[in-house]
């Protein structure tokens, strides 16, 4: 039988005891507080023989990777078959971003997959076992012919990220843009790659239509969803930061591919109070601006498209502007 101690009425634990609530201890500290969480993990620039996988944790990255299987279980891994590397520059890694490059794969099938992040402290994180692998289909080919039998002539958008201040340019943040409704993968890029901070630019060449898994033919004023990635700038749950813009449209003829910043939604009167492009000023806008009413930077929730004569601080006169176009349609 185990030997307990009494003092002055009171029952001690023996050492065995004191062992293993030390243990517990240490481990809550390490689980609450120094292992790393990660969120938002997501498949992108999906081609033919590749995919990149972004994702953030909610503090400084030492290193990540990317392990790939052939079946949904997970039995049967294949990442040393494939070309695995992690692409973050330094400060997207301090920042806790993370993109992984996975190459040498298959058209037209199905990969499953799972993140592994080491965090500041040598911990390795993977998401929950409850969680099930990431499915992703690359796509079918590729093609610079649209349907008409034209070249297909998409752009290259450029966007600038700034830190909350909404003054500093924003070193190691991800540019992702999607196009709901063509495709489900979205393109990335970091500020700064191949462009002057504050400069992030993806190719919607590189997009692959979903409905048909080849090259996209991307039309003008088609609704493009932006988000911006700033990392630990921001607490995890609000370091996303999205946009609603519009593809450009060609004014050249013939069309060519250029350089183009993206195009602002529905906006009467040269006021964008458009906020969620459906060429219409209505509830949807009202409860949009609503929810951000009273916040001013460097808050990270305060989003500068809404503050509409750029003081800082979404209230009023911006309430007034978007009142003033309220029910028109483009």
């Amino acid at each position: 039988m185990e030997k307990t101690n009494v003092f002055n009425g009171r029952v001690l634990f023996s050492k065995r005891w004191l062992v293993f609530l030390l243990n517990v201890g240490v481990s809550f500290f390490y689980s609450s507080h120094l292992y790393a969480a990660v969120a938002d993990v997501t498949v992108s620039d999906v081609t033919t023989r590749a995919f990149s996988v972004v994702w953030v944790s909610d503090g400084p990255i030492t290193a990540a990777t990317v392990r790939v299987f052939s079946d949904a279980n997970g039995d049967t891994e294949i990442t040393g078959d494939l070309t695995v590397n992690l692409v973050s520059p330094a400060a997207a890694l301090t920042n806790g971003i993370a993109k992984v490059d996975v190459t040498g794969l298959a058209p037209n099938t199905i990969y499953y997959l799972e993140t592994e992040t080491t965090d500041a402290m040598g911990a390795i994180v993977f998401p929950p076992s409850t969680n099930p692998l990431i499915q992703v289909h690359t796509a079918t080919s590729t093609t610079r012919e649209n349907a008409s039998g034209g070249p297909i002539t998409n752009d290259l958008i450029h966007h600038e990220i700034l830190e909350p201040d909404v003054l500093t340019g924003s070193q190691g943040t991800l540019l992702m843009l999607k196009i709901p409704g063509v495709s489900t993968f979205p393109l990335t890029a970091f500020v700064g790659e191949g462009f002057s901070v504050p400069e992030a630019v993806v190719d919607l060449n590189n997009l692959f239509d979903d409905a048909s898994s080849i090259s996209a033919d991307i039309a003008g004023n088609t609704v493009m969803e932006i988000t911006e990635f700033r990392g630990l700038l921001c607490n995890i749950e609000d370091q996303k930061r999205k946009l609603l813009r519009r593809v450009p449209i060609h004014e050249e003829s013939p069309p060519i591919t250029e350089l183009e910043l993206p195009a602002d939604c529905f906006s009467p009167g040269g006021t964008p109070v458009d906020f969620n492009c459906d060429s219409r000023i209505g509830l949807e806008d009202l409860g949009a601006l609503a929810a951000r009413f009273g916040l001013e930077q460097p808050d990270c929730r305060f989003n500068a498209d809404f503050d509409l004569n750029a003081d800082g601080r979404i209230g009023l006169f911006d309430l007034g502007a978007l009142a003033a176009a309220f029910g028109t349609t483009e």
